[in-house]
């Protein structure tokens, strides 16, 4: 029986299904159709590095040569990585975003049949990868102060868990895994692969324990402390083992030479950075003190670049657009229960937080929370 050419070809039915990943709006989009103007805007939606790219970094990308291809192997990367992580550079794979190392990590790690765990509420890209990959998410709930519930985690790991996968600090929610808490992960003999995408923020990572736990993968980015998100660029620390498996079976480009000479650029200003780290967690420390002092938004302590606000006796999506209307365009959660009356603010600059603090209360106001 002859084909039918004159279809489109027929699409894999277990993807047609599938939710797509939520991401954030990109600004213009969303200034013109509130009719704002994008330079008005404060963008503190997406855990961004406010200050952008350093001169020094920018000037470095420019003068690449975007006339031949990157290096397949990232080895000049890989070896600066590992310097700056204090890591043999045996363990380092570079990606596309920490995104590519958790899909990367899924595929080879996970088998058919295996599950991966995580809880809830937290990184969508864990269900989403999930989800394409057709893989089994086990999601245990949070506690109600959001930090991790061992007594409801333990139970859940079986023989078939392959994998558990867990943010700290946790991405929306700001808290961290505790040492203890990562010992009792550990101890279920699971491997852990744990985001600290946030880890600068924090002020230092759970790699060094990697020498004594075989089984710990730590996944890390130059997406938010290093002001890099467009360029798309993340490594895993990982067993040998591991980094061998990863580094045969990515796409051997997945990091293009801008993402590559930004990333080297980057880890030769270390200094600015840090400067700059020092301002941010500044910024976290007078707007939860601020908000705190209000009677109808509490923000949840965090040790990221964000702070996860509780709106008091209010919806979180009302605020949120009545912040859209300010110019001010903070993230929203609309699909987990948990988190419909929270707002979740990246950290702006020192000189944007009175702005910030003016349309915050000028919103509540219109919402009628004041």
């Amino acid at each position: 029986m002859p084909l039918d050419r004159s279809t489109p070809p027929p699409l894999r039915p277990d993807l047609l299904d599938l939710p797509p990943y939520v991401a954030v709006e990109p600004v213009d989009s969303i200034a013109a159709r509130l009719g704002i103007d994008p330079t008005d805007v404060l963008k503190l939606d997406a855990n961004e590095n406010p200050f952008g790219v350093l001169p020094a970094v920018r000037e470095a990308i420019a003068q690449a040569n975007y006339a031949v291809y990157p290096d397949p192997a990232q080895a000049r990367l890989r070896r600066a990585i590992a310097a700056y992580v204090g890591a043999p550079v045996e363990r380092i794979v570079v990606g596309a975003g920490s995104d590519e190392l958790i899909e990367l990590t899924l595929r080879a790690l996970v088998a058919p049949g295996q599950h991966v765990l995580t809880c809830s509420p937290t990184f969508g890209m864990y269900r989403f990868l999930a989800d394409v990959h057709r893989l089994e998410l086990d999601l245990v709930e949070r506690r109600e102060d959001f930090s991790l519930d061992l007594d409801a985690v333990l139970p859940r790991i079986t023989d078939d868990t392959a994998l558990i996968v867990l943010p700290t600090p946790n991405n929306p929610t700001g808290n961290a895994l505790s040492e203890a808490e990562l010992e009792a992960l550990l101890a279920t003999g699971v491997t852990v692969v744990l985001d600290e995408a946030y880890a600068e923020f924090k002020g230092d990572s759970f790699i060094p324990w990697m020498e004594d736990h075989p089984r710990l993968i730590v996944l890390r980015t130059f997406s938010k402390w290093a002001g890099l998100a467009g360029l798309r660029v993340g490594f895993g620390v990982l067993p040998e083992p591991v980094a061998d498996l990863l580094l045969r079976i990515k796409q051997p480009y997945s990091v293009n030479l801008t993402g590559e000479v930004g990333a080297l650029a980057a880890l030769e200003h270390l200094d600015d950075y840090h400067a700059q780290l020092d301002l941010l967690r500044g910024v976290r420390r007078d707007l939860s003190a601020a908000l705190a002092e209000t009677s109808w938004i509490r923000p949840y302590p965090s040790e990221g670049n964000f702070l996860l606000c509780e709106v008091e006796g209010g919806d979180g999506a009302a605020l949120y657009g009545a912040l859209a209307q300010q110019g001010v365009f903070v993230r929203f959660f609309a699909d987990h229960p948990r988190l419909s009356s929270t707002i979740r603010i990246s950290m702006p600059r020192p000189d944007q937080l009175p702005t910030l603090l003016e349309r915050l209360r000028a919103a509540a106001a219109a919402c009628g929370l004041v």
